[in-house]
């Protein structure tokens, strides 16, 4: 696509750098990847490493592949590969390609590998990891030259081809790249480029018995794929040089990818660690993958997140160099704030208190029209039933109200959404001393749309009919970590249990009363239950028993800088 360059206003420093190269002529179109290793279901974070790929690319007429880096055969599953076009068609995004390494490229990183060995830049060595790992050395201290270091390269290329013909068991041969055992950068001390593994690929099945590690195979990759712009999260700011070093000595041809690092999406109280949600799954703490409570993108989308919430928040965060902390309500407010453009409008009460309208005979039955969406005028409305037997949440009605209370009170007055205005003259009372039900009267020429009654009442509540509703289960969630430990994965890190972190109060079922109208509802249909939230339909509902998850509160004290 032809962009004019002189209309784009780059928005952040990667995009600066960018139009300066195209400009320059050193770029002449911009390409980016999004490369996850297919050992998990994405998450929050990953979110915002694609959209700034697809984003950045798409602003400059450029396109992004989706690239599986299926390196490590021990952690990779088909399954989490499938997963991720789903996940990225939600987002709204779709790859130009999709590309398995292990399938493009491994044929041509090996013959990569092996020109290296010749050039005197790669080496068999036969430490063991273990013993690799005590001759690196310090941050003050330089490490020491494996005995391999200087065999002869061809002695290095037999050995390899070797390895890659399975002569050799894992662990005892490893392919290193010679750079410098005394490098500042403790990353360039002859860091392992090819490891043996025995272990059957989910994709390739048992061609390959070597295999890259990332830091050589990313790099390959990027150059082998035409990449213009490797864009990674601020962890991989450390790799650029080692990225660079391969690029230099593997690629070698004038045109090379550029890595550029951004911050991390670090979320309070939000657990967002592969490794720790696999612990859980596998444990079965959680629901899988897709539980509610985690921030997986499957999660969110279960949950009843939006994706245009999601994203909305993550361009609030911007594209910067050097990391923050953001709190969970911030996220909340996007997703908020998209939900209250598009959810339908039910009534639900959750904590029922039985009503009797006492001068409406026990058959007759008044339809009442509520508005699907206030917000939007083509939403339409649907049906609800006001009758003799209806139910108010409990804590609608109050004997000894508090200052400012505008709900239902012994002798006062409420109308109730979409219908009439009621009046409570009388509290009957169970043998225990708990209130068994109401008795109230409605005012007939008080309904909704036509009153002209001139009487006036301070609140609306919500409410549901005895035939005109029905039981549903709702989810109620709270953070899957206490609320002490901000960082679940830094403490998990340090030590402390998974137990200790994890919220045992995080899910709770009800059971609640609906109106009729949300029978209709599919999965992933999003709601606003009346003054109480924000909720969408579980893919474990059944016909007799629809299961709600609570996605949202109505409200929160988070404050958007606009």
């Amino acid at each position: 696509m032809k962009i004019d360059l002189d209309k784009i206003e780059p928005s952040n420093f990667i995009e600066e750098e960018i139009l300066e190269d195209l400009k320059s002529g050193r770029s002449k179109e911009v390409i980016t990847r999004c490369p996850p290793e297919p050992s998990g279901y994405w998450h929050i974070g990953h979110c915002k490493a694609w959209m700034i790929d697809f984003e950045t690319a798409i602003k400059f007429g450029g396109y992004t592949n989706l690239r599986m880096d299926d390196t490590n055969p021990s952690r990779e599953q088909g399954e989490f590969a499938d997963s991720y076009l789903s996940d990225l068609a939600w987002l709204g995004y779709k790859p130009k390609k999709v590309i398995f390494a292990s399938e493009a490229y491994f044929d041509k990183i090996y013959e990569i590998a092996e020109k290296m060995i010749m050039q005197g830049d790669a080496y068999v060595d036969e430490l063991s990891q273990d013993d690799q790992l005590k001759m690196k050395g310090t941050l003050t201290e330089p490490g020491k030259n494996s005995p391999f270091r200087d065999r002869p390269r061809e002695e290095s290329l037999k050995l390899f081809r070797e390895m890659k013909a399975g002569l050799h068991p894992d662990g005892s041969l490893t392919l290193r790249a010679k750079i410098d055992m005394a490098h500042p950068n403790i990353l360039m001390r002859d860091p392992i480029m090819y490891k043996i593994s025995h272990e059957h690929h989910y994709k390739t099945g048992d061609k390959w018995c070597i295999y890259p590690i990332y830091d050589f195979a990313h790099p390959m990759e990027d150059a082998l794929e035409g990449v213009t712009y490797s864009l990674c999260d601020i962890t991989f700011r450390v790799h650029r040089e080692l990225y660079d070093w391969f690029i230099e000595h593997g690629w070698n041809k004038p045109y090379a990818p550029k890595q550029r690092e951004f911050s991390t999406l670090n979320l309070e109280n939000v657990l967002l660690g592969k490794r720790y949600l696999k612990v859980l799954v596998n444990e079965h703490k959680v629901m899988g993958w897709d539980d509610p409570r985690f921030m997986t993108i499957v999660g969110m989308k279960r949950r009843g997140y939006t994706a245009d919430g999601v994203k909305n928040f993550i361009r609030s965060c911007g594209v910067v160099a050097s990391e923050s902390t953001i709190p969970f309500s911030a996220l909340e407010y996007y997703i908020r704030e998209d939900l209250n453009k598009i959810a339908t409008r039910a009534m639900v009460v959750m904590n029922p208190l039985k009503v009797v309208i006492t001068n409406l005979p026990e058959n007759e039955k008044i339809e009442i029209k509520i508005p699907n969406n206030p917000n939007d005028e083509n939403a339409g409305e649907h049906t609800a039933l006001f009758e003799r037997e209806i139910y108010i949440e409990d804590d609608d009605f109050a004997i000894d109200p508090p200052p400012k209370y505008n709900r239902l009170t012994l002798g006062g007055m409420v109308r109730l959404k979409g219908a009439y205005v009621i009046k409570c003259d009388n509290v009957v009372y169970k043998d225990n001393g708990e209130i068994d039900h109401l008795e109230c009267t409605y005012l007939p020429e008080t309904k909704s749309g036509e009153d002209n009654s001139g009487i006036k009442v301070k609140g609306t509540i919500h409410f549901v009919s005895k035939n005109g509703s029905f039981k549903a289960t709702v989810r109620e969630f709270k953070n899957l970590t206490k609320p002490e430990y901000l960082w679940p994965s830094k403490a998990l890190s340090e030590g402390v249990s998974i137990d200790e972190v994890l919220e045992p109060d995080s899910l709770k079922e009800i059971t609640v009363l609906a109106e009729n109208f949300l029978k209709q509802a599919k999965i992933e249909d999003k709601f606003q239950f009346m003054r109480k939230g924000y909720f969408t339909l579980d893919k474990d509902s059944k016909n007799d028993n629809l299961i709600f998850n609570s996605t949202i509160s109505l409200k929160d004290g988070f404050k958007v800088n606009k």
